[in-house]
């Protein structure tokens, strides 16, 4: 990760506006795989409904 902060840096961006970049990517990371696995258990009841 430092690496990549270094790079970054290195490549113009401010260190405060690159670790909030980061913690946005990780917040929205976060919320794709809760609305992923909510997603998954709508689509698993389904399935079990049109089974029968």
């Amino acid at each position: 990760m430092q690496d990549v902060i270094q790079a970054a840096v290195g490549a113009g961006w401010r260190q405060d506006e690159l670790l909030t970049a980061i913690i946005e990517v990780g917040e929205d990371l976060m919320l794709a795989d809760h609305a992923n696995a909510e997603l998954d258990g709508l689509l698993k009841a389904l399935r079990r409904k049109l089974e029968r």
